[in-house]
Formats: structure tokens, C-alpha cells, sequence
């Protein structure tokens, strides 16, 4: 009976990876290996979006560009203290291309704040004082996101993220 068991959760994983795999994928070309990677691609993409801060919780107005790692933000924080994280995503491969630019300008009136790019595990530094610079990045697989971390946090921020053309 055990193996039984086994035999039917190992084959509704198989089912569940298949269908979840081939939701998302071009069966129009391509390998098999490419539809499954692409149908994964996609479905790890959709979870990322819940990792975004909700529009309605952020600071700011947010109007998103092609897709949800590019766009302009622009906000006004009053001793905010947490983490927003304003765009970005987990893809294996973005359609959009892999390379962004990411303009800001973040004043400091009161408390401390840090604009962070995320990358997988790896976190840098984007600016921490009151300043105004245009970033190249490239993002790779997996976790690829832009925070803004406020500690009582007061002053305004716009960013600006774009397509790099190749």
C-alpha cells in the first residue's frame, strides 16, 4: 500500500510540474526542454509580483512601464518607517532583456533611507544620502528588485527605470 502511494504522489508531482509548465509556454516552438523551462520561467514570474509592494501601499505614484521592472516612481515620505519594494521581479530569462537604467533622486530631510537593488542574494547600495545619479545594471536569474528602506524616514524620492538599448 505504501508504494501504492508513493507511485501516485510521484506521478501527481509529475502532473503538476507538466501542467504548470506547459500553462505557460509556446508549443508552437521550441523543444520540449525549452517549453518546460519557459513554463516555469512564467510561473516563477507570476509569484514574484506578489512580492511587490501592493500599489495601494506605496508612498508614492507608481506608473509601471513594459513590465513590472520598469517605470517611474515618484513619492513624498512623512517619517516613514519599512520597505517598499518598487519594482523588480524572479525571472529566468526577462523578454524585455537583462540590461536597465535605473535614474533617481532621492532628498533626506529627516531620518535615514536606502535605495538598494537586490540581486538574488546580494543586496548594493544605490544611495543612502540626498543625491541624484543614473545607474546601469544587469540583472540576472532570479531575485532582481528595487527597495527603498526608511527608518523615520521624510524627504522624496523619483525613479526612473528603463530598457537599456542595446
Amino acid at each position: 500500500m505504501k508504494k501504492i502511494k508513493a507511485i501516485i504522489s510521484v506521478l501527481l508531482v509529475l502532473s503538476i510540474v507538466g501542467c504548470l509548465s506547459a500553462c505557460g509556454s509556446n508549443h508552437d516552438k521550441g523543444s520540449l526542454k525549452d517549453n518546460l523551462i519557459d513554463g516555469w520561467d512564467n510561473w516563477i514570474q507570476s509569484f514574484s509580483k506578489h512580492a511587490l509592494t501592493k500599489e495601494k501601499d506605496l508612498q508614492g505614484e507608481k506608473d509601471e512601464g513594459a513590465d513590472a521592472y520598469t517605470g517611474i516612481y515618484v513619492a513624498a515620505y512623512d517619517g516613514f518607517n519599512g520597505k517598499e519594494f518598487i519594482f523588480g521581479g524572479t525571472a529566468l530569462n526577462r523578454e524585455n532583456g537583462n540590461h536597465l537604467q535605473v535614474a533617481y533622486k532621492l532628498i533626506i530631510e529627516d531620518g535615514t533611507a536606502e535605495l538598494n537593488w537586490i540581486a538574488g542574494n546580494d543586496e548594493y547600495s544605490i544611495a543612502n544620502i540626498s543625491s541624484e545619479d543614473t545607474k546601469e545594471y544587469t540583472i540576472c536569474s532570479g531575485d532582481n528588485y528595487i527597495v527603498l528602506k526608511g527608518d523615520n524616514f521624510s524627504g522624496n524620492l523619483e525613479l526612473t527605470v528603463k530598457d537599456v538599448e542595446n
